[in-house]
């Protein structure tokens, strides 16, 4: 498509070729002269997080250009929608909040009407946060060997009842390993992350508290990925209040100490959850409305 623009003295010839804009110039006309260029697309462009996804790039090295345009696709090569227009040029962030599900990203730099081709293509997913479809005490060298012993399917919802461990194990105990203390297991999350992603972190979200503050109740979690016979490293809560909290532990770029493999891990007879209460009391009682989980990876 060529389109011609005539005005009084001069005479510029503005050419699209693709998706990029080329300017061409018949006739000088002082400082209103363009010289023969093409729209340069923005490099390098990542995409990091979980339920925000943070974009960044470099800007289009053509200083005329009035900024940027972003667009996101749910498949690998587009389509794509455009979602942000950012200004000025040397501008080159923008955060996504999407949703769970696997995304993919271009930029565009852009002069008026006339855009450069796509930049690199840069994609981002996340399960969200998942409930557990299934919970079980662990009943062998684990305190009480009853875990929650009071609702604990409660703990597989974001809402207003909880699971309760009233009686806290059988010794007095801060460690998470000790087999004082009780511990439950939480599984069946119904993760579907697309074979062959990257995994990037997995966050374990605790809504929880105690009954006093009194021993310093905390939680404990540690994740299998082989249905229970094997567990990463633990991570701790600080000390529960006397009112509802919210604990997260690991992060959208924390993989807890290890490699994850999207196919296998994470299905429903290999992934868990474990958590164990722990004080340096066994009068504790231990309360837990959500034991919720998220997993961010990059999709192929």
């Amino acid at each position: 498509m060529a389109v011609a623009l005539v005005a009084a003295a001069a005479v510029f010839l503005f050419v699209v070729s693709g998706a990029y804009a080329r300017f061409t110039d018949l006739l000088a006309n002082g400082s209103n002269n363009f010289t023969a260029d093409t729209l340069n697309s923005p490099t390098g462009l990542t995409a990091t997080g979980g339920s925000s996804v943070s974009l960044g790039w470099t800007a289009t090295s053509d200083t005329y250009a009035s900024g940027h345009r972003v667009f996101r696709g749910t498949a690998n090569g587009g389509p794509y929608s455009q979602i942000a227009q950012v200004t000025p040029r040397t501008t080159t962030t923008y955060t996504d909040s999407p949703g769970a599900g696997s995304y993919y990203y271009v930029v565009r730099a852009y002069y008026q009407n006339w855009e450069s081709a796509n930049s690199g293509q840069a994609s981002s997913g996340s399960t969200g946060l998942l409930n557990c479809g299934a919970n079980a005490a662990v009943t062998t060298n684990s305190g009480d060997n009853n875990g929650f012993q009071t609702s604990p399917a409660n703990a597989c919802a974001d809402d207003s009842v909880y699971a309760e461990d009233p009686s806290s194990g059988t010794g007095s105990s801060l460690s998470c390993s000790s087999t004082a203390r009780d511990r439950h297991l939480f599984y069946n999350y119904g993760m579907s992350i697309p074979s062959g992603s990257a995994i990037n972190g997995i966050e374990v979200r605790l809504d929880a508290w105690a009954d006093a503050t009194s021993g310093s109740p905390a939680m404990c979690a540690e994740l299998s990925w082989d249905g229970g016979a094997t567990w990463t490293a633990v991570k701790t809560t600080a000390t529960l209040g006397t009112a509802q909290a919210t604990f997260t532990l690991g992060a959208a770029s924390d993989s807890w100490g290890r490699t994850w493999t999207a196919a296998n891990d994470f299905t429903n007879a290999n992934f868990r959850l474990r958590i164990t209460n722990i004080a340096s009391s066994t009068a504790r009682a231990f309360r837990l409305d959500w034991a919720a989980v998220r997993v961010t990876y990059t999709p192929p």
